[in-house]
């Protein structure tokens, strides 16, 4: 037994170490890329370095991830409150709290939602869920683009569907869509920040509330759809 426990501390050892290296050259490329980037005027040289910058971050970030995997760190939140929520109330709260995003873009929802519908979940899980799924449709939508909320009922089930006519998802990009820190094909269309992480965890809460998160898309150009199911109170 202990040498077993010997080479498992020696394993995980090798492993830390190996993370560390390569954590400490990403960041040194980040830095230098930040240093660079205020030299730079804008233009292509520019773009080109953030794009560089934001592929080690996001390279840096999943690393981080496959570690913490590799050591069956468990992360996120573990537990949910789970009550009778009103759906449209909330989301009309949402949709409001991402004025910032739309008002610079001049986009804008539409809600397509029973009064009366209720959920059973925790109510401040749902509403991250809802607030990112509402960011990723806007940063990933042109200019004045409208975007969907519908509401209905299947099986016990309510599904709110978030859909918008953005810039899609490949098959590689759906297939890694609700991984953290995945480097995406497609590209928000206002300079946003690429990341998709929120999704990932907005997959785990939903599932916590014994619900489903899935995406949907025709592919590049052909927008998305998300489709949250959570059990109807």
């Amino acid at each position: 037994m202990p040498d077993l426990l010997t080479s498992n501390e020696t394993v995980r050892n090798e492993e830390l170490h190996r993370f560390a290296h390569d954590l400490k050259n990403r960041l040194g490329s980040l830095w230098q890329a930040a240093k660079l980037l205020h030299e730079l005027p804008p233009g292509p040289e520019h773009a080109e370095l953030l794009e560089l910058a934001e592929k080690s971050y996001f390279s840096g970030a999943r690393q981080v991830e496959d570690l913490l995997d590799g050591f069956g760190v468990p992360r996120g939140t573990e537990h949910a409150k789970i009550e009778t929520v009103a759906l449209l109330p909330l989301l009309e709260r949402s949709v409001k709290s991402m004025g910032f995003r739309t008002t610079p873009k001049h986009q804008h929802y539409s809600l397509t939602v029973p009064p009366d519908l209720h959920v059973l979940a925790d109510p401040r899980l749902l509403a991250q869920i809802i607030e990112a799924l509402l960011s990723n449709a806007s940063k990933f939508s042109a200019d004045g683009a409208g975007i969907s909320i519908s509401a209905g009922t299947v099986d016990g089930m309510a599904l709110l569907s978030v859909q918008d006519p953005g810039v899609g998802l490949s098959v590689q990009d759906l297939a890694g869509i609700f991984t953290r820190y995945v480097m995406l094909s497609s590209r928000s269309t206002g300079g946003e920040s690429q990341a998709r992480s929120t999704l990932a965890r907005a997959k785990q809460w939903a599932e916590l509330q014994g619900g489903s998160l899935k995406a949907q898309s025709a592919g590049s150009g052909q927008g998305s759809l998300f489709t949250l199911a959570l059990p109807i109170a």
